[in-house]
């Protein structure tokens, strides 16, 4: 009933789809284990061949935490789990009920302070 209230003005429902595209955009947290590993280290690769260009062109790094030589991709995820991802999903989920992204979130942010506790900077824990 409260979603119909909501949905009834014009303004409303396109606040409701800009929020819903950014909720895509950035979702990757909220994505199964593999995928946001995988996704994790494609946009982190992202991020370090800009590092690298920049530094290469002697320009301004934009985003020096990017260095792929320092960077910890575990760290980089909680940061941006905490900062970006949380408060927009937790809004979200008491919007729309989405449990499976939740727990996807939960169990994500899990795996990279897990990572991070080890003091590795990796996608994965090394083989045992």
């Amino acid at each position: 009933e409260s979603i119909k209230t909501v949905l009834t003005t014009p303004e409303n429902r396109i606040l409701i789809k800009r929020m819903l595209i950014k909720c895509a955009d950035i979702s990757n947290p909220c994505r199964p284990i593999e995928q946001c590993i995988e996704w994790a280290g494609r946009i982190s690769e992202e991020y370090f061949a800009q590092t690298d260009e920049e530094k290469k062109e002697d320009l301004p790094v934009v985003m020096p935490v990017f260095d792929r030589n320092t960077c910890s991709i575990p760290q980089s995820q909680i940061s941006f789990i905490n900062y970006f991802i949380t408060d927009m999903f937790d809004a979200w989920d008491e919007f729309a009920d989405l449990p499976n992204l939740m727990r996807h979130l939960d169990n994500n942010f899990k795996y990279w302070k897990g990572l991070h506790e080890r003091k590795l900077r990796g996608l994965r824990p090394p083989p045992e």
